[in-house]
């Protein structure tokens, strides 16, 4: 089974609204919402695979959280990872590739570590079976997602191996300055549809239009394109294997991305459908989701405030 496919999205089967709720809930075991202390907070990643987890515990059980924008929630626990704390099931969800799992919560949770960050008695904490993510590590915790730094923008520099995040001031513009950095390449405005978390932009690679998006979790990344416009571009030479054997991994090269940035991308997956889709209004029939392939050859900066996403050289 291929690991990109089985972690894409992740969503539950009752309504989307529920799915919105259920997210509120889990952001606000913090009193005032809010995750993270400091104007500048530096958390160190190690990419396994081609995910970036963050070091932790769940009640003094050690291990790694994936960090995962794709998830809406701050924080959801791997279940297998918490002991002697009852939780109730609260609904059921899916992963991309179909399997399902239950949706719990938990009363409360003792201490939470992400990082350097010790959360302690967190209520209403969500969770659920994670054993799809040890096929990457049996460490897994469980995930951080978007709203673990909700009120800040964040910096993914892989070179670096950390992320960065800035808090959000109301009278003041963190990156007014952005264009003067001597490693600056472009700033991409986006837009979202129904959630935050997943940012977009619309491009045109040869005639094709794409809508294109950013996850943190989606492995090296991935397309879904009309048949005809994909054997194009593999005619032309834009897109080749992945491996010397026909797969469904392909490296896609010179996709431009805007004026100013022009990418060439290594084993992103090529799916037919996503079940998340719908459920996040995307119609268009050719998507690329930028993802490790990306990230691992640029710095990355996320304006969540004002929904730009500047891009610097890696270096």
């Amino acid at each position: 089974m291929k690991i990109v496919n089985f972690l894409f999205f992740i969503f539950l089967t009752t309504s989307f609204s529920g799915y919105a709720q259920k997210t509120n809930a889990v952001n606000t075991v913090q009193k005032n919402g809010t995750y993270l202390k400091g104007d500048v907070v530096k958390i160190p990643v190690a990419i396994i695979l081609d995910w970036a987890f963050i070091k932790g515990e769940i009640n003094g059980v050690k291990g790694r959280w994936m960090f995962d924008t794709g998830k809406s929630e701050a924080v959801t626990l791997h279940s297998k990872k918490v002991y002697g704390i009852e939780s109730k099931i609260t609904g059921s969800g899916f992963v991309g590739s179909g399997q399902k799992f239950e949706v719990l919560e938990y009363p409360v949770i003792g201490q939470i570590k992400i990082g350097d960050n010790i959360y302690d008695s967190l209520k209403n904490v969500m969770g659920n079976n994670y054993d799809f993510l040890e096929q990457i590590t049996p460490e897994v915790l469980g995930q951080v997602g978007f709203n673990f730094f909700k009120g800040y923008d964040m910096k993914m520099d892989y070179l670096r191996s950390e992320l960065t995040f800035y808090k959000q001031k109301e009278d003041a513009e963190n990156w007014k300055d952005i264009k003067k950095h001597k490693n600056y390449i472009t700033s991409l405005p986006y837009f979202t549809r129904k959630l935050d978390n997943h940012p977009m932009i619309k491009i045109q690679h040869k005639g094709i239009d794409l809508l294109v998006s950013f996850d943190s979790g989606g492995g090296k990344g991935s397309v879904t394109m009309e048949d005809a416009h994909f054997e194009k571009l593999k005619n032309e030479g834009d897109i080749e294997d992945f491996y010397d054997e026909p797969g469904t991994l392909y490296n896609w090269h010179t996709i431009k991305i805007d004026e100013l940035l022009t990418i060439d991308l290594y084993g992103i997956d090529r799916e037919y459908d996503s079940p998340a889709h719908k459920s996040l209004q995307i119609t268009e029939k050719n998507t690329l989701t930028l993802a490790y392939s990306f990230f691992s050859q640029y710095i990355t900066i996320w304006d969540t405030k004002n929904k730009v996403i500047h891009v610097l050289e890696k270096k």
